[in-house]
């Protein structure tokens, strides 16, 4: 009886967080919206939303993905397999989505172009935010205050990736009501995943050992959409090239801050 209190109480606090995750998202994906950006601000939004990206890719993601491997014991050559299969996965798709578009519409224009960047890179996330809802259910089945530490960590991580994909959005023609409606879909990943995944491994001895390959085939989708979408969008304006490459510093700094003054923030 008291294990099952326990594991309510577990649950509770695990959909009151996640309430939260959810909150700060959303509040990330509002803030590059609250103003009217010309295209040349946009860009540069992208630029500093780059930096931010290749921070968490090599600083926090890539990281967290060895050691969970190493945690469960796999061979790093499987780990660096799971890796290249996330970031086939989203160059096929993406791929796939833009031979598709030419077959129908046979043009090249720039909004065309941006609105499938930015689907393929709702997907490739889409797919690291699946994951972020595995690792929060096994935090919470672990239990202790690492559950409380890797929910601030991940409201963090979501705060900046909502930014940063809202960011994408703004270069698209897509109108401000369907974006937020994408984006709240995004956000809801994560927190109901997390949930699902609770259920599901519920009374699984090794956890923890599960999440692994997992979290480096979403690290492989997460580095396609950083290093294939989102960097070659901040330098798409060459008049402004210097501003973009300094903004993309500023975003990585700002990664490389948070894991310094937050250790244990993912």
């Amino acid at each position: 009886e008291s294990r099952k209190d326990h594991r309510m109480d577990n649950l509770v606090t695990l959909i009151l967080y996640s309430l939260g995750i959810l909150a700060i998202s959303m509040a990330g994906a509002y803030l590059p919206r609250v103003k009217t950006l010309s295209d040349r601000q946009i860009h540069l939004l992208v630029a500093l939303s780059t930096g931010i990206f290749l921070g968490l890719l090599f600083l926090l993601l890539l990281p967290e993905a060895l050691e969970e491997c190493e945690h469960g014991g796999i061979d790093a050559h499987d780990t660096m397999f799971a890796l290249l299969g996330g970031f086939i996965l989203i160059m096929s798709v993406e791929t796939w989505l833009k031979h598709r578009h030419m077959d129908s519409c046979g043009c090249e224009c720039d909004s065309h172009s941006h609105k499938l960047v930015s689907f393929s890179s709702m997907i490739g996330l889409s797919i690291h935010a699946a994951c972020d809802g595995l690792a929060l259910a096994a935090t919470f089945l672990a239990g202790g205050e690492i559950a409380a530490i890797t929910t601030i960590g991940m409201c963090i991580h979501k705060f900046v990736v909502l930014f940063s994909l809202s960011s994408i959005t703004l270069v698209t023609d897509i109108p401000k009501r369907k974006s937020m409606r994408y984006l709240l879909a995004f956000s809801l990943i994560t927190p109901l995943c997390g949930l699902l995944f609770f259920g599901v491994l519920d009374g699984v001895s090794d956890v923890e050992g599960l999440t692994g390959i997992p979290m480096a085939f979403a690290a492989g989708t997460f580095m396609y959409v950083a290093l294939c979408d989102m960097l070659p969008e901040a330098f798409h304006r060459k008049k402004q090239d210097l501003k973009s490459f300094l903004l993309v510093l500023v975003g990585i700094a700002v990664i490389a801050a948070v894991t310094i003054f937050f250790p244990h923030v993912h």
